[in-house]
């Protein structure tokens, strides 16, 4: 009744304490406004201070760490907390020549921390490898790591694939191909996508639910030309840029609108980082000027892109560094910008895709995603997204 009462009526904490003789604070943010509810723990050894972040609902009062694995040698050192309902809120964390680093991205460089690992096995069984197919023929393989609750829509040339758990199913809109499809996106359950079965103005967009495959309109008073595209989504709108005609329109999917918000005397709606601003729509005719969702310094240093994801509170700083033809990825817990952790590597960095601490990218012919749970795991293989990098995907969980 108490643990009951303290998960209903808390608002958050925050605590130190010891266990297994290392320092521990815990912070609990909860029903705070702007922030996801979650766990966020720094564990102090001797040596090195680690930290973890999770939203998982661990339904416990106050010091949820009950045991701590350990590990430490010349060259490394490795922790993993455990919680009083004998789980793992992540992988192992561990640190080696100062850097940081998930286990699972290091299996193999350390013989006797594999080892040790494997003596917490059952604590790390979502983080095997599954190569298992769903589906498969010559266009698109579905791979058995789908969640529950995981949808994901992925553009091809004649319409839009929904993937799940049960396989893909092939949602066709035009009967021919079309190779580059400046006015289509994703938003929210829906895969937007304007009639290009027109060759020069069209008066509405397709709407696919990704979660029951139903195809549904979107219509518009005006014609809107082809030569147009989509400069980005805010909310449950669309902002497009018609060159031919100068304006902008919003298409609002709340009220299924499509309305001129942007024209050449008044100027435009731009967004940048999370502020609007007006510009001159000369801006957006001659290249296109796309919205602003990410910058490309963190900590006074230079990356080739830094997104800020989620609250002050609950969110994180993505990290992505170009090496040679591939980009490596990092994450930083906004509760401590000094310990930034190495996640994965990619080779595409334009389309990426966040969820608390989900991250869904596109990596050579693959479609993947990452999660403390279970470290990287493949969903789909497309071969045109290697050869297409205008192809769009995205998720509904």
């Amino acid at each position: 009744f108490i643990e009951f009462m303290f998960n209903v009526f808390s608002k958050g904490y925050k605590i130190e304490y010891k266990v297994d003789g290392f320092n521990i604070l815990e912070q609990r943010i909860k029903r705070t406004k702007g922030e996801i509810d979650n766990y966020y723990f720094e564990i102090k050894t001797n040596d090195n201070l680690f930290n973890f972040q999770t939203h998982l609902s661990i339904n416990t009062t106050e010091k949820v760490i009950n045991k701590i694995a350990h590990y430490k040698d010349d060259y490394i050192e490795c922790i993993l907390p455990i919680t009083k309902k004998d789980t793992a809120i992540s992988d192992f964390q561990c640190i080696m020549g100062g850097n940081y680093y998930n286990y699972n991205s290091i299996i193999g460089q350390n013989n006797e921390l594999d080892k040790f690992v494997e003596l917490y096995s059952h604590y790390r069984e979502s983080f095997k490898a599954n190569d298992n197919v769903i589906e498969s023929d010559s266009k698109i393989t579905v791979y058995n790591n789908f969640e529950d609750n995981l949808y994901l829509g992925l553009e091809y040339y004649k319409g839009v694939y929904s993937l799940n758990k049960k396989g893909y199913t092939n949602i066709g809109l035009f009967e021919k191909d079309i190779y580059t499809k400046d006015i289509s996106t994703f938003v929210g359950d829906y895969y937007v996508v304007a009639d290009y079965t027109k060759d020069y103005g069209f008066h509405k967009f397709y709407l696919i639910n990704l979660l029951n495959n139903k195809k549904s309109v979107i219509a518009a008073d005006n014609e809107i030309s082809m030569y147009s595209y989509i400069q980005g989504n805010v909310g449950d709108s669309i902002y497009l840029i018609d060159i031919t005609n100068k304006l902008q329109y919003e298409i609002d999917l709340s009220t299924k609108t499509v309305i001129i918000v942007g024209n050449e005397k008044d100027g435009i709606k731009y967004y940048n980082n999370g502020e609007w601003n007006v510009v001159s729509i000369y801006d957006a005719l001659n290249t296109k000027l796309l919205f602003k969702t990410s910058i490309n310094t963190f900590d006074e240093k230079a990356y080739v892109r830094v997104d800020n994801v989620g609250g002050k509170k609950s969110g994180f700083y993505y990290l992505y560094e170009k090496e040679n033809n591939h980009y490596k990825a990092y994450r930083v817990s906004k509760q401590n910008i000094n310990i930034k952790t190495y996640l994965f590597d990619l080779d595409n960095i334009d389309d990426i895709k966040y969820d608390f601490d989900y991250i869904f990218y596109k990596d050579s012919t693959y479609i993947k995603y990452y999660s403390n749970l279970t470290g990287v795991k493949t969903l789909a293989k497309y071969d045109e997204v290697s050869f297409n990098k205008t192809l769009k995907f995205n998720f509904v969980r």
